[in-house]
């Protein structure tokens, strides 16, 4: 079978094309003929080497979306069920201390695969799987977005943040987002749009709405420090504020925040990590995306940019193009 693959990080040259054995299954596994896997900013980093934890040679890759072509039941266990079946899936260590899925297979465990959404195909299916279980467990299990909270998404054009904004819509909370630019994306009607054209254009666009020292929880998905800290003055004062961090994009990990405001409205600072939840609730997690996608409740990607596995230049400038956040569309790797 083709994948990608490099020996070293360190540059997104040391990642190729090259022809290797399909995994061998073991008892309990099931054999994923991989039709679209989505491009994260976790796979270009790994190839670049700032996550320490990948380990080398490596596959990278951790979003799937392929049909099921071989199972290996475990002894006393049936799964032929499984054959010919859809699914889509994510997280666990694949992509850094197992292979990935820039590759035309790959192994799941029987036990967590989950059926795509009917209503997407495998482009759209495979763009999606991160980016929505981030966004679940920032929403869900870290800030607990309530009906009637104030939210405030930094970053609500990327996958994360425009999925957490849907989940925040349907749990019933308005929903405040910005944009670096509102000449290219045209934002949701749920999302009362903030473009950040001045230092305190959240302030004063929540002043504006007459909710200043008012807003619930903060959601940042940018990861830049004048935004984040402008999001501040915003909160509540009463110590129910809640502010989930999920990236940020200085080289050495740091930026200032104005601890001042923090502590006088008692805020709850926590980091979103995606495996902050095992592989039996990312299954339920995806199965419950499924269910409402198809049912209506939620609305997958519009459009999705295709890169060819086997054209190595335009490989490295989706990878490229993840990190520096260039293009409003996901890419996906088609093996």
């Amino acid at each position: 079978m083709q994948a990608l693959k490099f020996e070293k990080t360190g540059s997104l040259d040391e990642l190729s094309l090259v022809n290797i054995d399909k995994p061998i299954l073991r008892p309990g596994e099931a054999l994923v003929r991989v039709r679209a896997a989505g491009i994260n900013g976790s796979d270009a980093a790994g190839v670049l080497g700032t996550l320490p934890f990948v380990t080398t040679p490596r596959i990278p890759g951790r979003d799937f979306s392929g049909e099921v072509v071989e199972v290996l039941d475990s002894p006393g266990a049936s799964s032929q069920e499984w054959i010919g079946a859809e699914v889509w899936g994510t997280g666990s260590e694949r992509g850094f201390t197992l292979d990935g899925t820039f590759s035309q297979y790959v192994a799941v465990p029987i036990a967590v695969l989950s059926r795509k959404p009917a209503s997407l195909d495998h482009s759209r299916a495979g763009s999606m799987t991160l980016p929505w279980l981030c966004a679940w467990i920032t929403v869900d299990t870290l800030a607990n977005v309530k009906e009637g909270d104030n939210v405030i998404i930094i970053g609500a054009r990327g996958g994360i943040g425009s999925a957490a904004a849907q989940l925040c819509k349907e749990r019933g909370a308005r929903i405040f987002g910005t944009y670096s630019s509102l000449a290219k994306v045209t934002p949701p009607s749920y999302v009362t749009p903030i473009e950040l054209g001045s230092k305190n254009a959240i302030r004063e666009a929540i002043a504006k709405a007459g909710l200043q020292n008012k807003i619930d929880v903060l959601l940042d998905c940018a990861g830049y420090d004048q935004p984040f800290n402008d999001a501040i003055f915003t909160m509540t004062s009463d110590g129910t504020g809640r502010v989930v961090v999920m990236a940020v994009h200085a080289k050495d990990g740091l930026f200032p925040i104005n601890l001042r405001a923090f502590y006088t409205k008692a805020l709850t600072l926590k980091g979103m990590l995606s495996s902050i939840l095992g592989p039996l609730e990312v299954k339920e997690v995806l199965d419950d995306l499924a269910k409402k996608i198809d049912g209506g409740l939620l609305e997958g990607p519009k459009e999705v940019n295709e890169v060819d596995m086997r054209n190595m230049d335009n490989v490295k400038g989706a990878l490229q193009e993840i990190l520096t956040r260039a293009s409003p569309v996901r890419s996906v790797i088609i093996p």
